[in-house]
């Protein structure tokens, strides 16, 4: 689970921003709200010259340049900028906010009318590529990469935790005509395990919330919404590693671990397919992709040249060696025996 969590380093800036957007509007909050602040005539000009040049600064700076987004983003983080300040500054603080206001209004048009245009463009590829295939998360993918660019990975983790959680029971296995599944959670015990460890988690978040509201109540908020989430999440893994078995195809076998690994492995390069009893030992080139499956994994994938397999917000892990756990691993093996020949 702790290699799941470490975040690629792709998301590094768009962390920083964070951050520092969030230092920036903790510290105006607390000028504003100060005593005097309506004895200094400075303060509110400072106040929107942070919100409205500072702010975008940094999202240029941190975002735009690093994830090459194009430079018309910007007017984005201005807009919430414009939105922080009026919600900060009071009425008569900067009367021209007033115009600016009526400014950002029609931009708020422009933009909503935009982003639909965009979301069409992604509906439309998304359906295009359902039928050819009936991954949820690649079909996601190949839609919103023409459009989205390098935030796609991290808005379809987002989307696909949102899909499954929500669908539930009602999600419906992703398999397509000609593709033989491998279950990956009937004979281990997923489901049981993972409803434990959510129930544990449930009972560890009431007694933080409780412990540390006692001192610091928005602190504890804060980290009962991160708790919630990461319930969600689990609901969610547990879902889609129902709805994703594995899969043997007529050209790769394709390993799917719920919201967390995927590799599509030729016939070609696979060199060996082993059973195993008990996990192998950590080496430089190997993923137990099992892990995640709370079960120790049954099958050694032995790789010709290394794949790239990818996770969840664009986390990419190259390997050698992929060891697996499916229900019926015997059969799986024989399936690609005679796939290979």
């Amino acid at each position: 689970m702790a290699g799941l969590l470490r975040l690629p380093a792709r998301l590094g800036p768009g962390l920083l921003f964070g951050l520092l957007a969030a230092g920036i509007i903790a510290t105006e909050y607390a000028v504003v709200h100060r005593a005097d602040f309506g004895q200094h005539p400075a303060l509110p000009p400072a106040v929107a010259a942070d919100l409205l040049l500072v702010l975008p600064g940094l999202f240029y700076l941190c975002v735009v340049r690093r994830y090459q987004l194009s430079i018309s983003t910007v007017a984005a983080a201005f807009g919430g900028g414009l939105a922080l300040s009026h919600w900060l500054l009071p009425a008569t603080a900067l009367p021209l906010l007033a115009w600016a206001g009526r400014l950002a209004a029609v931009g708020e048009v422009a933009t909503v009318a935009y982003a639909g245009v965009r979301v069409r463009r992604i509906w439309r590829g998304y359906q295009a590529a359902r039928s050819q295939s009936a991954d949820f998360i690649g079909n996601l993918r190949a839609a919103t990469q023409p459009v989205l660019g390098r935030l796609t990975e991290a808005i379809i983790t987002e989307v696909a935790v949102l899909r499954y959680a929500l669908l539930g029971p009602w999600a419906r296995p992703e398999v397509a005509v000609g593709e033989v599944p491998f279950t990956t959670y009937r004979q281990s015990g997923f489901a049981a395990l993972l409803a434990t460890f959510a129930g544990l988690s449930v009972l560890e978040m009431a007694v933080a919330h409780l412990l540390v509201g006692h001192w610091w109540p928005t602190a504890a908020w804060w980290l009962t919404g991160l708790s919630a989430y990461t319930l969600l999440w689990l609901g969610a893994h547990g879902q889609a590693v129902r709805c994703r078995p594995v899969l043997r195809t007529p050209k790769a076998l394709v390993v799917r671990v719920g919201l967390a690994w995927h590799a599509a492995i030729p016939y070609e390069q696979l060199l060996s397919v082993e059973l195993l009893t008990d996990a192998p030992a950590p080496a430089p080139g190997l993923l137990n992709t099992a892990r995640l499956l709370l079960a120790p994994p049954n099958l050694l994938l032995t790789l010709a040249a290394p794949l790239v397999v990818q996770g969840p917000y664009g986390l990419r892990r190259p390997v050698r060696r992929l060891a697996i756990y499916v229900d019926e691993p015997a059969a799986l093996r024989q399936l690609v025996a005679a796939s290979r020949a």
